[in-house]
């Protein structure tokens, strides 16, 4: 692939870390980027949204291996819209920087993408705690949007995806910050607009479960939100299913 612009080579995958005071797992999540055995090439973003922890001094230790982008901050959605519109490549994906990646995840997905006519790739995935051990192993369903439409939340880290589909959509809406569903609302946009995706069955990342995910610590939040966004879009009542990545049950 290795395309070309202006002289420059044009990486084929954007890994874009989105970051706010998870010192603890940071290091662990640059490094699955960094350590991907994989024959495309990639760039890997970090985008920190004024962590206050030593965020900041983790980063820099690989400034030589990655682009990083230090703002004020506005919320993950903003973030993940500027890692986009800096990134380089043709395909992008976004990996929360208390997940991390196995080392295989850009061959498989990259690989299975380009090989398709889908707007996007998504896989099965490990839930880990703190610690890094496995608390459950994904089982998800073949793709199915009505089935993602009633799982309640669907995981950036692990979806690999066309960029000019996202620019297309006006990325990831920024009205609400940190609302907790802002990736559930970017692919029900994309299959709101005939995009469609499909499922690698293996567990190609790990999906970290603990006390400081946002999305345990705001469920009435995040639920009323996920109500009037399903209202806004047209789909039934917010709902969720045995799919949903940390169980939520209404």
């Amino acid at each position: 692939m290795h395309q070309k612009k202006s002289g420059k080579v044009i990486p084929d995958i954007s890994l874009i870390i989105t970051n706010y005071n998870y010192e603890q797992f940071l290091q662990e999540c640059i490094e699955s980027c960094l350590d991907q055995k994989t024959s495309f090439t990639k760039e890997i973003i970090v985008v920190d949204d004024g962590s206050t922890d030593r965020s900041k001094e983790i980063i820099n230790k690989y400034s030589d291996n990655i682009k990083t982008i230090f703002k004020h901050n506005t919320g993950v959605e903003n973030s993940s819209n500027i890692g986009i519109l800096r990134s380089k490549a043709n395909y992008v994906v976004r990996i929360d920087a208390d997940d991390y990646l196995k080392p295989d995840f850009v061959e498989l997905t990259l690989e299975t993408l380009l090989s398709s006519n889908m707007s996007f790739i998504y896989s099965n995935y490990d839930a880990v705690n703190d610690k890094s051990e496995i608390l459950w192993q994904s089982c998800l369903p073949v793709f199915n949007k009505d089935e993602i439409f009633s799982r309640g939340d669907f995981l950036a880290t692990g979806t690999v995806y066309k960029k000019r589909d996202l620019l297309d959509l006006g990325l990831y809406n920024e009205k609400y910050k940190n609302c907790g569903l802002e990736n559930f609302e970017l692919i029900v946009s994309l299959l709101k607009n005939s995009n469609f995706g499909q499922l690698i069955d293996d567990n190609l990342f790990s999906y970290r479960i603990h006390s400081k995910n946002m999305s345990t610590s705001r469920r009435s939040d995040i639920i009323s939100y996920g109500r009037r966004l399903c209202r806004l879009k047209g789909i039934g009542d917010y709902s969720t299913n045995e799919h949903h990545p940390y169980k939520l049950i209404l």
